[in-house]
């Protein structure tokens, strides 16, 4: 077991993962190139959850969110080890919230951000690429939450790894609509890097999620940033931007999943 920043990586056999020790009471993990090819049915049972409650939508880059136990009403309670993408109609969503005990939620990236919410009663997981964060998904999943009923200080959010603000190069039109996402009043400057082509810059995602949190009333302490860039670490991530898509190489999309579950027992107040 190793860690920087509250960020450790779990490894048992050929398993590796990443853990957020804001999340520690909750089953979750950040999984890297060493969890693959396994699929989150197979995840959620290292992480002690039912391999065939894990849900996860068909990510199509936009905002919309579903339940996780009305994926697994659709799907017939069948482990999603034994499912391919294409073995049921999976609805499209972004973002997965359990709401039961022992379910969890799932989403699967390649340098967009992998975000993981926390909650005495709920969790959920979200796929955020600039797409997503410019249509507000984090904010609206948020949201959801709030209006449950469930106190913006009993949440915590996990941002992981994901393509660094560095390393992120966007064109100027792609940055300004994902700006147009950031809470009024926001000074945008900490989210550009500069980028030495004409017309481009460099944006960090992470940092507009985090102000949209903070914005929805989540306090700064309980939002943590992983230190990793998937672009900038070949050895651990995925990555799309560096790699392309690896399904004509090994038929199938280089991805790490990431996903978190209800505990068995209701929790305290994280």
């Amino acid at each position: 077991m190793s860690g920087s920043g509250g960020w450790v990586w779990q490894e048992a056999g050929e398993w590796r993962w990443l853990q957020c020790q804001l999340l520690a009471g909750w089953p979750h993990a950040f999984g890297c190139r060493q969890a693959s090819p396994y699929q989150p049915a197979e995840l959620a049972d290292r992480l002690q959850l039912p391999p065939e409650r894990a849900a996860w939508g068909r990510q199509v880059h936009g905002c919309r969110w579903i339940w996780a136990d009305e994926v697994l009403f659709s799907q017939g309670g069948a482990s999603g080890s034994h499912l391919g993408e294409g073995s049921f109609a999976r609805p499209e969503a972004d973002a997965v919230i359990a709401r039961r005990q022992l379910d969890s939620a799932w989403v699967c990236t390649a340098d967009c951000v992998p975000i993981l919410i926390a909650s005495p009663t709920w969790v959920a997981a979200v796929h955020a690429g600039w797409r997503g964060t410019a249509a507000g998904i984090l904010p609206k999943v948020l949201q959801v939450f709030l209006k449950a009923g469930i106190p913006a200080d009993q949440i915590c959010i996990a941002l992981g790894p994901a393509i660094s603000g560095p390393a992120y190069q966007v064109s100027q039109e792609v940055a300004e609509q994902v700006l147009q996402a950031l809470p009024s009043g926001v000074d945008r400057r900490p989210a550009l890097w500069p980028d030495p082509l004409p017309g481009k810059v460099r944006l960090d995602l992470r940092w507009i999620h985090r102000a949209q949190a903070q914005a929805q009333g989540i306090p700064s302490k309980q939002i943590a940033i992983s230190p990793h860039c998937t672009f900038a670490q070949p050895q651990d991530f995925f990555s799309y931007r560096r790699e392309g898509s690896r399904k004509e190489e090994v038929g199938c999309y280089g991805v790490q999943w990431s996903g978190i579950g209800l505990p068995s027992a209701a929790l305290d107040n994280p």
